[in-house]
């Protein structure tokens, strides 16, 4: 049955708007990616070129564009959640979903992609056959969204489109935002439909189009599935302008890539000392031998041998010019300079692009212009990470946990620091504060470190009152 695309606010309608916003955004997301994994576009137009120069070409490119987004991605790490329910104390609940999820993974992947690409998602649903939770990253290439362009933080419409190359299907999975009820005064249910088509699979990926796709009948057909709340199940996680960390400064990557590919060439054939034998071309060199039956004409490089021990017999009047070897110093100090334009630009400690030494005023300069972009970024995920829960617990039918506000996010924290700093630390922190905040804040440990620590600090405490007490006497 062809889908209707044409009706406003039909599914078919919405399924055609978010694929031609997801193959739009293809194009540029593949370029980031590419820049991401350390495979972005050779230094020149090499369409023609044999595979041997291409081979070469791969070489004059360096993975900045990783380490842009590692050394930022590498510092943000959720130490713990707290609900309305749990007050003050880490939520117990909550962290059981973000281990039994692998949230840890799922999560660090998902900052990966928000800073490279510019945009990433989570996605909340339920296990059709066990109906349990399933929470999971998702590729910004896969996902798109439509939001309310007055509240940004209200999607209206969100779908995933993916190849299942077992079942030889592309899937389309639709979620619609619920619709007000004005007899019921509140929002109806979101609904899922789930579009399909028999495929082989495709580099490109699945196009949407209303003649090969149809409704699954497996997820409700065209009548779709209603979801226990009123909301899109998707999350978006937000970069900074909604662009990749290096987005802005491709130009300056692929100058640097450029500007090493330069050098390679003039290593490759102009570094060392050049040899020329200047020699009269009229001369005839050709030996007749004894028995005159004429040989070969000898070339230099019969003559021209690189054995130490040998005789060189040139011709005569032939003379020799050696060239002077290339200064590549100038082309190694624009690149130097480009990496520094690089780090300034992006607010990135020199040491982590050109690892060198700074002086100690420098080094805690680029350290506070590392450490602020990372709050930033802890921010923006924050919110969307507090979203993300509040999907979580409405798709449970936990309402005492479903409070937005009450969810809070606690992040370990952005730098690390020395055993010999923290219990340096400790010791002048000894009676201001107590043992758990200096556990959590000063020691950097995790929920479960804390509970160890209480667990056998209380095991400790009842020894020693048991080593201490007095004897009974008969």
């Amino acid at each position: 049955m062809t889908i209707d695309i044409e009706t406003p606010n039909s599914p078919g309608w919405w399924l055609a708007k978010l694929d031609k916003k997801r193959v739009g955004r293809l194009k540029r997301l593949n370029l980031l990616h590419s820049y991401h994994i350390g495979d972005p576009p050779l230094p020149t137009n090499v369409e023609t070129a044999r595979e041997s120069f291409r081979e070469f070409l791969k070489t004059a490119r360096t993975n900045y564009a990783d380490v842009l987004v590692g050394s930022v991605a590498e510092r943000i790490t959720v130490r713990d959640i707290r609900t309305a329910l749990s007050g003050e104390e880490v939520d117990v609940e909550a962290q059981r979903i973000w281990k039994e999820n692998g949230l840890d993974v799922e999560f660090a992947d998902v900052i990966e992609n928000m800073l490279a690409l510019g945009d990433s998602f989570m996605m909340v649903g339920k296990d059709s056959d066990s109906d349990e939770l399933i929470v999971t990253g998702e590729d910004p290439r896969q996902v798109v969204t439509i939001h309310n362009p007055v509240k940004q933080s209200e999607i209206r419409a969100a779908s995933k489109t993916f190849h299942d190359p077992d079942e030889g299907k592309d899937y389309i999975f639709l979620f619609i935002k619920g619709q007000w009820d004005e007899e019921a005064n509140a929002f109806g249910p979101a609904m899922r439909y789930v579009a399909s088509r028999k495929s082989k699979g495709s580099p490109r990926g699945p196009l949407f189009s209303k003649s090969s796709w149809s409704w699954d009948e497996d997820f409700g057909g065209a009548a779709g599935e209603p979801l226990p709340h009123s909301l899109v199940p998707v999350v978006r996680f937000r970069n900074r302008r909604g662009v990749g960390e290096f987005e802005p400064h491709l130009d300056l990557l692929n100058r640097i890539n450029d500007t090493v590919y330069q050098r390679m060439v003039i290593t490759l054939y102009q570094a060392f000392k050049q040899r020329v034998v200047h020699m009269d071309e009229d001369e005839d060199d050709e030996d007749d031998g004894e028995d005159g039956s004429g040989a070969e004409k000898l070339t230099l490089d019969d003559v021209l041998t690189s054995d130490p021990g040998s005789w060189i017999q040139l011709p005569k009047d032939a003379t020799i010019w050696e060239s002077t070897q290339a200064d590549l110093n100038g082309i190694l100090s624009a690149i130097k300079d480009d990496v520094k334009q690089l780090a300034a630009v992006t607010r990135r400690p020199l040491s982590i692009l050109a690892p060198d030494n700074q002086s100690a005023t420098g080094a805690s300069f680029t350290r506070e212009g590392l450490t602020f972009a990372t709050e930033d970024k802890m921010t923006r995920a924050a919110q969307a990470l507090r979203d993300l829960f509040y999907l979580i617990f409405l798709t449970l039918e936990d309402t005492e946990r479903a409070d937005r506000s009450k969810i809070i996010i606690g992040w370990m924290p952005t730098e690390r620091h020395s055993l010999s700093d923290m219990y340096s630390a400790v010791a002048q922190a000894q009676g201001s504060m107590a043992k758990r905040t200096i556990w959590r804040e000063i020691l950097q440990k995790t929920p479960e470190e804390i509970r160890q620590l209480a667990a056998e600090l209380a095991d400790e405490m009842l020894l020693a009152e048991d080593l201490n007490a007095p004897a009974n006497t008969a």
